[in-house]
């Protein structure tokens, strides 16, 4: 009987890593054979050493193991990854344009510079009105590199890179056929920097990451008891909890029961973003309410949070069991004992690289598809090359035979270079001309900009500003921040003015600092400028605290414009 196929998953977390081994039965199940897990440093700052502490973990790991198997499934973490799914309406009803429109959409939906990111997309079913979901997904091209960089030090190969929402939906459907042919299921993956939403229903796919996990409670009890990171972390783990509703005793213990609480407040803005994230699910894509609720990620095993999200969901929430049809090995028994609900995505991972059913998508950053094209096209090169060898001494035969009417002809074409390089002389001095032409028209143009610019940015904010409470003393023009690493250039269009530095004071009343919220939320509806929901919170460059000592307080709101003008010649 042949030996099982293994295959190696790596799990990238914000907090740890976890590396599985599975084994590819007979029969076609799986097997889980071993797991290891190396915790990363916490700190968010110290992200750019990830690269080298994931070679250092995985490193320690495959020496231990010395696995035969070198071929590598990668998931990586969500807050890594862009994902977004969005409804596509095709003209027509002709699903062949589909691939076609792609390309077009995906430089509106995904917000870097295609050029810089590593990008794929799948059809994810239709809505009710006829549009099909489009679910994109990219990373940055560069941290990609590194990532990948970091793992292949350790002697392994990757094969496939998925993303942890499609790797949970994968290992859903493998774990819960049933009710995933049937039924809208809710998972909810809440790890330490974003908690993954994924709905599954028959023949569609939702997901969105919302930015708040373990970690944001971690910073809010460090913050409220003044200690580090590190030690927060231990406190929520050792004698964490999540407070229950009214009407339910907070526990005995003081340091416990502060802990809860700040879980609690800290969990209710979590539990508000997933609310509004189904809400636009069942509006935009025509959803449907799900039917239950499944638990899983790092903080799933905080005490009382299934119960907390029951109370506001309003649904009763279980926790994820993505081992289910899937036999466990004595070696592996304490891996999984110690992760009850880290699994899912080595999961899905596992069977990324196998012929069961999965979610197909191409991450490999461009080192390693081009090395993979390489070694598909190596026998056609070698074919080619020796094709090209006898053309070149067929040719090199030709050649003698032709030197002496290439000699006759030398003589005609030298006398046509000479005619031709006279009329060149004049088409360069005409081309001067027209450059400066052109130069003068460029600012000239950006001079009617600007005169119409600034009194519309002015007419704009004098429309928008509170009525009460709220002035405005400054008007800058401003650029955002350079991004680290990029070069600068001289090239004046990278010189144009997006965006706006407004500075002003806001009278002590009953709403405090919250009129300046108002004034970013007004600005929304503007043509003018770009200030989108999730980013309100980088427009507002300065909020000052009322103190009660002065009448009013300043404030300062960075604002992107939607149309770059350009700065006075």
């Amino acid at each position: 009987m042949a030996a099982a196929k293994k295959i190696l998953v790596l799990d990238l977390g914000m907090q740890s890593l976890r590396i599985a081994e599975f084994s590819k039965e007979v029969g076609g199940g799986l097997k889980l054979l071993r797991g290891a897990k190396r915790e990363l440093i916490l700190d968010p700052s110290l992200e750019t050493t990830r690269p080298d502490q994931i070679r250092q973990a995985l490193g320690e790991i495959v020496k231990e193991w010395k696995p035969k198997q070198r071929q590598l499934a990668l998931i990586l973490p969500a807050h890594t990854v862009f994902t977004k799914v969005a409804p596509l309406e095709v003209p027509g009803g002709d699903a062949s344009q589909v691939a076609a429109l792609i390309g077009f959409e995906a430089q509106h939906n995904i917000p870097f510079p295609l050029e810089e990111v590593v990008w794929d997309y799948l059809v994810m079913g239709q809505t009710p009105s006829g549009a099909v979901n489009v679910v994109y997904i990219a990373i940055k091209a560069d941290l990609l590199e590194d990532i990948c960089r970091s793992i292949s030090a350790t002697g392994l190969q990757i094969a496939s890179i998925s993303a942890s929402p499609l790797a949970l939906y994968d290992a859903f459907r493998h774990a819960y056929p049933e009710e995933a042919l049937s039924s809208t299921s809710l998972l909810l993956d809440i790890g330490s920097r974003t908690s993954n939403i994924v709905v599954t229903s028959p023949g569609s796919f939702f997901s969105r990451s919302i930015p708040s996990g373990g970690l944001s409670v971690t910073t809010a009890i460090a913050k409220d008891i003044h200690v580090e990171l590190e030690e927060a972390e231990l406190l929520k783990i050792s004698r964490g909890m999540v407070a229950l509703g009214a009407g339910v005793a907070p526990p005995e213990d003081p340091v416990e029961a502060n802990l809860a609480r700040i879980a609690r407040q800290t969990l209710l803005k979590t539990q508000a973003d997933i609310s509004r994230s189904l809400s636009y699910y069942r509006s935009t894509l025509s959803g449907s309410a799900p039917g239950f609720i499944l638990l899983t990620g790092g903080m799933a095993s905080m005490p009382y949070l299934a119960e907390f999200l029951t109370e506001k969901l309003l649904k009763e929430t279980s926790f994820f069991d993505p081992l289910r049809g899937i036999s466990i090995s004595e070696e592996a028994r304490p891996f999984v004992e110690s992760n009850p609900n880290n699994l899912g995505e080595l999961v899905g991972g596992a069977l990324s690289i196998t012929n069961i059913s999965h979610t197909k998508v191409s991450l490999l950053p461009p080192s390693l598809s081009s090395k993979r094209e390489l070694e598909k096209r190596l026998p056609w090169l070698i074919s080619a090359a020796m094709v090209f060898l006898f053309a070149l001494a067929a040719w090199y035969a030709f050649a003698l035979h032709a030197t002496s009417a290439t000699r006759d002809e030398t003589a005609k074409i030298n006398a046509a270079i000479q005619e031709e390089k006279n009329f060149a002389t004049k088409i360069d001095a005409g081309r001067s001309q027209l450059d400066s032409l052109n130069q003068t028209a460029l600012q000239l143009l950006s001079l009617i900009q600007l005169r119409d610019a600034y009194p519309a940015i002015l007419s704009e904010l004098s429309a928008k500003i509170p009525e009460r409470y709220l002035w405005i003393t400054e008007i800058q023009p401003t650029t955002p921040p350079a991004v680290k690493g990029s070069s600068k250039s001289t090239d004046p269009a990278n010189k144009a003015i997006s965006a706006i530095l407004v500075k002003g004071l806001y009278l002590d009343n009953h709403r405090q600092a919250a009129v300046i919220d108002d004034f970013v939320t007004a600005l929304q509806s503007t043509g003018i400028f770009v200030v989108e929901e999730k980013e309100k919170s980088k427009v507002i460059t300065q909020r000052s605290s009322p103190s009660g000592q002065y009448w009013a307080y300043p404030f300062a709101l960075t604002i992107p414009l939607r149309n770059p003008i350009p700065p006075l010649p």
